[in-house]
């Protein structure tokens, strides 16, 4: 064998093996760099077509909470230079932290960003109530005095509170709820941003109690809210409101559940709280109903009406401003669905007028009772402002701010509300005291 022939073979071969490292690695560098290259393009004309500009980009405030969940056709509003305008939704439009709720309108008209809306122009009005969990500190159902409900909000739809619950399903009268590590001090993710098996980043609340017809449902200040229908009435045409307005979302009458979780985050720091210190939302005190009236806290009923957007009628809202809901704290009754079952757990519809259960997702179900009574408050749930708000556990006018709590039993079994933290017990029937409120969520 040729040592010197294969000595010179094994240094061609090095060398091309070399070459073609070489070759590689110039390839793949100039593959990186038009991959840089590509990527950098592509930044620009995204930037030059708005695609990824920061103009796009959704306006959240420092609060914490979750961003409002515009559904079709829904318009956001502020409140600027004492007029609504049409706001610019990558721009500030709300703060929590500032007590400014979002607030959003279905519109009858069209209007462009900067735009002054009137109620006129306004067919439905609703207010966004971000995810959040709260602060045990009544979960023994006893009598605590009013204060600061302690809250903070979730992010997504991640409950990152310790304490949770389990509602039982009826079925001897027994509705129960189990809940685990349900000791104050401890936190819960409010119960009403869980909507059957979807978990919610929030839901929007009708600002006013509705008005309108039976027919098309309205949202909207300075008009005599609808009475006069069963509950069964009101469920319907509420949830009539997805078709009649093009919503693109679930519309449904108030849940019990779901006063609770407006309740508490009006007497927050997000509310009518400040410092520690909390003062009772002002009083809806018209004697003929009408939407967004408001007096000072224990007013006598007049035929006068402080308008929403007035100094004194702001004080009616959950946050003391008009960012807030009114008609809670006055104004005409309110069904909740909120539902005590019979003595075998079974559905009770009274004079409702239902011909078939709503889905069990609509309804918040309660344990039996024989009668209403002052008495049977532990069968209230954790976040539904009844049993954790009572300052005299017991007492017919028990609640916070001494309005009445009496709760629901058969034949009474439907929810009413009137006062933020009262409930009373009635069987369903119209009446022309009893109103309601539309609840929508994505």
């Amino acid at each position: 064998m040729n040592k010197k022939g294969f000595a010179i073979s094994g240094i061609i071969y090095s060398l091309l093996i070399l070459f073609l490292l070489l070759l590689f690695g110039f390839l793949s560098i100039m593959g990186a760099r038009k991959m840089i290259l590509d990527k950098l393009k592509n930044e620009v004309m995204e930037e030059l077509n708005g695609e990824n500009s920061d103009t796009n980009k959704q306006y959240a405030d420092n609060s914490g909470a979750n961003m409002p969940e515009l559904l079709d056709n829904m318009v956001p509003i502020k409140y600027e230079n004492d007029n609504w305008v049409v706001a610019d939704s990558t721009k500030k439009w709300y703060d929590y932290d500032n007590k400014e709720w979002a607030n959003a309108v279905v519109l009858n008209t069209t209007k462009n960003v900067g735009d002054t809306v009137s109620e006129s122009e306004i067919d439905l009005w609703y207010v966004w109530i971000p995810r959040y969990k709260y602060q045990l500190f009544n979960a023994d159902n006893g009598s605590v005095n009013e204060q600061e409900i302690q809250i903070k909000f979730e992010s997504g739809t991640a409950s990152t509170g310790t304490v949770s619950c389990t509602d039982a399903i009826a079925t001897s009268g027994t509705s129960s709820q189990t809940c685990t590590n349900a000791t104050n001090g401890n936190w819960y993710t409010h119960p009403a941003f869980t909507f059957g098996s979807d978990e919610l980043t929030g839901f929007w609340v009708g600002k006013f109690e509705v008005s309108g017809s039976i027919n098309k449902i309205a949202i909207k200040p300075n008009v005599t809210s609808l009475t006069n229908q069963t509950v069964s009435s009101f469920f319907t045409s509420i949830q009539n409101m997805k078709s009649v307005y093009n919503l693109n979302g679930d519309s449904h009458m108030m849940k019990n559940i779901e006063w609770g979780a407006v309740a508490y985050l009006s007497h927050s720091k997000f509310g009518t709280c400040t410092n520690g210190s909390c003062v009772e939302a002002g009083i809806n005190n018209n004697n003929s109903y009408m939407t967004g009236c408001g007096a000072l806290a224990g007013s006598s009923s007049t035929s006068s009406c402080n308008e929403y957007n007035t100094t004194t009628g702001m004080l009616a809202s959950t946050t003391g401003n008009i960012y807030g809901v009114y008609d809670m704290n006055g104004g005409a009754y309110e069904y909740v669905m909120g539902n005590v079952v019979n003595s075998s757990g079974k559905f009770l519809s009274s004079n409702a007028g239902f011909t078939q259960n709503p889905e069990s997702k609509y309804y918040d179900s309660y344990t039996y009772g024989s009668s209403t009574s002052a008495t049977v408050h532990g069968r209230g749930k954790l976040g539904d402002a009844t049993k954790e708000t009572l300052k005299i556990f017991g007492n017919t006018f028990g609640s916070w701010y001494n309005y009445v709590s009496s709760f629901p039993g058969e034949p009474a079994s439907w929810m009413r509300r009137n006062y933020i933290f009262s409930f009373f017990a009635l069987t369903g029937i119209n009446s022309s005291a009893v109103s309601t409120r539309a609840v929508l969520c994505k």
